[in-house]
């Protein structure tokens, strides 16, 4: 007659060893379950493409071959550089939007590709609307870093008076205006002054409460 399981590890010094290795081996199991569905969505998601299907239906044509390109695009160049750069490799396909959208990938690297990565699946038909949606997010980056970097390098010159930087200081601000934030422009102001200047303690002080119009009227 068999012993039930439960009175065969009872029976035994070792018993409580018994049912650990029973449980571990249950969660092994389970494991191996969880991580195959794992696995399987993993391969739907990669498989998966923003491209609709009348893109991914189009055979790239056999004598086109992928171009190598001068550089890849991170998000740390400039969007409309890499678009003209892109279609010049591309020219004798520029009528061809199954080659300019499948290839375009190939030349995004790091967050650029992130970027990329982050559209859902179907949503792209045309490379006009995937060159639109790119330059809409990088070109808007673009010229955003470059409002901050032109607005923080304004500094106060050696016998320059205070009246002559302000000036330069509100040409700069309405030239900034929507690409720079009216708090990054006031700390451009702070950040230009001597740190020895009156003003510059004045307007520290109450950094975090001074208005552009306020500022304005020193």
């Amino acid at each position: 007659m068999k012993i039930p399981r439960q009175q065969q590890e009872d029976a035994f010094p070792n018993g409580e060893l018994l049912r650990e290795i029973a449980e571990l081996r249950e969660l092994v199991s389970r494991g191996k379950d969880g991580g195959k569905r794992q696995l399987e969505e993993a391969i739907k998601e990669a498989a998966g493409t923003p491209f609709a299907r009348q893109i991914q239906l189009i055979t790239i044509p056999r004598k086109c071959t992928l171009p190598k390109f001068p550089s890849v695009f991170d998000g740390s160049t400039c969007a409309i550089h890499h678009i003209k750069t892109y279609s010049l490799a591309l020219l004798q396909y520029e009528n061809n939007d199954a080659v300019l959208c499948k290839y375009f990938p190939a030349s995004l690297a790091g967050e650029a590709l992130k970027w990329f990565d982050g559209f859902h699946e179907g949503s792209i038909n045309l490379f006009e609307k995937l060159q639109i949606l790119f330059l809409g997010q990088y070109m808007s980056s673009s010229m955003k870093k470059h409002g901050i970097e032109k607005s923080f390098s304004l500094r106060r010159r050696i016998n320059e008076s205070l009246r002559d930087m302000t000036n330069r200081w509100r040409t700069l601000s309405n030239e900034m205006a929507g690409r720079v934030d009216e708090r990054n422009l006031i700390l451009s102001f702070i950040n230009a002054l001597f740190p020895t200047d009156l003003l510059f303690t004045q307007i520290f002080k109450i950094k975090d409460r001074i208005t552009m119009t306020e500022l304005r009227e020193y």
